[in-house]
């Protein structure tokens, strides 16, 4: 294998990883407490609109969005493993290191890194 595929091959899967990356932040966004927060409602009302009983808190409207993040972030959760750094690693042939020469080679900055240079 040449340089240009490895080099090829890191990115592909850095690109993976950093879709990988939004996935998990748009699932931490799915939670039962943060989609509480965003409907004003409580937990225990989007578990039931999450499970289709009835509840009068929710539109019929909103009951049905609850529903179809829920199985977003289900079909979300399914992908997330083969999103990894290691996995990618693998199935691409490449190394760690390689993945993350790419990441930072497309300005690609973990989210905690932000928050940790956002506050020095």
């Amino acid at each position: 294998m040449t340089d240009y595929q490895k080099t090829a091959r890191a990115k592909e899967a850095a690109q993976e990883y950093m879709r990988g990356v939004k996935l998990r932040r748009d699932a931490s966004q799915t939670t039962d407490k943060s989609l509480a927060d965003k409907f004003a409602c409580s937990q225990w009302t989007i578990n039931r609109a999450k499970n289709a009983l009835p509840t009068n808190v929710l539109s019929e409207e909103d009951q049905a969005l609850v529903r179809q993040l829920a199985a977003d972030k289900i079909a979300a959760s399914k992908q997330l493993p083969m999103l990894t750094k290691e996995y990618l690693g693998y199935k691409h042939q490449v190394s760690r290191d390689a993945i993350d020469l790419q990441l930072e080679l497309l300005g690609f900055v973990k989210p905690a890194a932000k928050h940790k240079a956002g506050a020095a």
